[in-house]
């Protein structure tokens, strides 16, 4: 009988706030067997908020295995911090017992003398597959596969084939596919587990083995990876050279937090934050982050401010003005932010084209329009009823209408400007816009209540 989800998720709700609530004291005295009680990934989040030398106290309750699962689940900053504070002979144990990819990414964040060290005492192949995936940008598909992945040779029987498989079960955990090589290495094709448990007698795998899709270079960006694994609805995609010789598989795993890290990134650049920030991180560490893009809202805000300067009189002698002035501001700001998300969405997983960037535009800058006309009309409404000023009601009217087109056209001109340029559309894309709709909002509004009103 399967289980209740909900129930799942209550029981997993009760198991972190228990293990969240206790304190480092009384974490200590947890024995192996009441630390088993706990997921990997629930131990990891607990850990994360600990000192390091917490963490590795801990962690000393249980073997080399156990703890370096524990560490695949934690942020790769902290697990090289639990690595690096340990004493080298369990920390080369536990860096052996991480998947390839997972200890490539804890090495690379080891400070550089610890990092030399413990290279130099892990066993030739595994420093060779690490130096081999840290040679490759974190960005890329080659930094984000792993080299354990399952082969069997073109011109094997299926009886030849099993028994190769299971001659590499130890060396690999999952085997979602098995990806089919000539003698030197080169892809030929991919078979499945199930296609060759449900082979005929007597079969080869050149009869069975289907062509491999969403083939990979390793130096192709991960969104690129991401976008191909949901194209071809796969669970693993393979990597291979120039010359197509098979050199990793990046899994599905890898690729949820792919899309993971990519939404988060994208979402905290939007508007000013560190693409890689945690709520966790120091005070200093989020100031530096954070505050150069708070110094670019200073400007742009700045710059739309000086433009209400040069209309002090008329502002002074109509106080309405001033209260609908951060009325227009702001809905011409969510206008230019709704494009700005959708927009934003549609580049991360590679709708637009950069011929569609024009009409693009042009159709946020008619869908602002429509929006326009119908929230002027609401709002000029209520400034007629309650003023009994229908002129004011007219202004704030036509200042709606332009300011919000305005928006729908700024809120995608402006990204599609920076990847144009080669910079991120997402980096702090939300700044610009609040700050040039701002500056033309104002500057309609103003203007044409002094053309129409004075």
């Amino acid at each position: 009988m399967s289980s209740n989800p909900s129930d799942s998720s209550t029981h997993e709700s009760h198991e972190e706030h228990e293990i969240f609530d206790a304190s480092f004291e009384e974490l200590s005295q947890f024995t192996p067997e009441r630390l088993e009680e706990f997921s990997d990934v629930v131990l990891a989040r607990a850990l994360s908020r600990l000192e390091v030398y917490q963490r590795r106290e801990i962690l000393r309750h249980v073997d080399e295995a156990w703890a370096s699962d524990i560490l695949s689940e934690m942020d790769e900053e902290d697990a090289a911090e639990v690595i690096g504070a340990m004493r080298d002979h369990r920390a080369v144990a536990m860096i052996e017992e991480l998947d390839p990819d997972d200890a490539a990414d804890v090495v690379a964040e080891l400070e550089d003398e610890d990092r030399e060290r413990l290279m130099d005492a892990l066993e030739p192949e595994t420093a060779e597959e690490i130096n081999l995936l840290l040679s490759y940008d974190p960005e890329t598909a080659g930094g984000v596969m792993t080299t354990d992945f399952g082969v069997v040779k073109i011109d094997q029987t299926i009886e030849e084939a099993i028994q190769a498989i299971r001659r590499q079960r130890e060396e690999i955990d999952n085997i979602y596919y098995i990806y089919v090589v000539d003698d030197e290495d080169h892809l030929q094709g991919v078979i499945s587990i199930r296609e060759v448990l449900l082979a005929r007698p007597g079969a080869g795998i050149r009869d069975i083995m289907q062509e491999a899709e969403g083939v990979c270079a390793p130096d192709d960006d991960r969104e690129l990876v991401a976008s191909r694994t949901a194209e071809f609805n796969l669970v693993a995609l393979p990597v291979v050279d120039a010359k197509r010789k098979m050199i990793g598989i990046v899994t599905h795993d890898d690729v949820l937090d792919i899309v993971q890290d990519e939404a988060t990134e994208d979402i905290q650049k939007m508007v000013g934050a560190g693409g890689d920030e945690s709520i966790l991180d120091s005070v200093f560490e989020s100031l530096r982050k954070r505050n150069p893009w708070l110094v670019v809202n200073l400007v742009t805000i700045s710059i739309a401010a000086a433009v209400i300067t040069f209309y002090e009189d008329q502002i002074k002698s109509m106080a309405i003005l001033a209260v609908m002035m951060p009325v227009i501001a702001n809905l011409g700001g969510n206008t230019g932010a709704q494009t700005l998300a959708v927009l934003i969405r549609s580049l991360a997983v590679g709708e637009i084209q950069p011929r569609d960037s024009f009409s693009i535009c042009g159709r946020e800058a008619v869908k602002g329009f429509l929006n326009g006309l119908v929230i002027g009309l609401i709002t000029s409404v209520m400034v007629a009823v309650f003023t009994q000023a229908m002129m004011v009601a007219v202004v704030v009217f036509f200042a709606m209408v332009c300011t919000m087109t305005f928006s729908g056209f700024a809120g995608a001109a402006i990204p599609l400007t920076l990847k144009k340029f080669d910079f991120d559309p997402a980096q702090s894309s939300s700044i610009f816009v609040t700050g040039i709709v701002d500056m033309v909002g104002f500057l309609i509004f103003l203007q044409l209540a002094t053309w129409l009103l004075f």
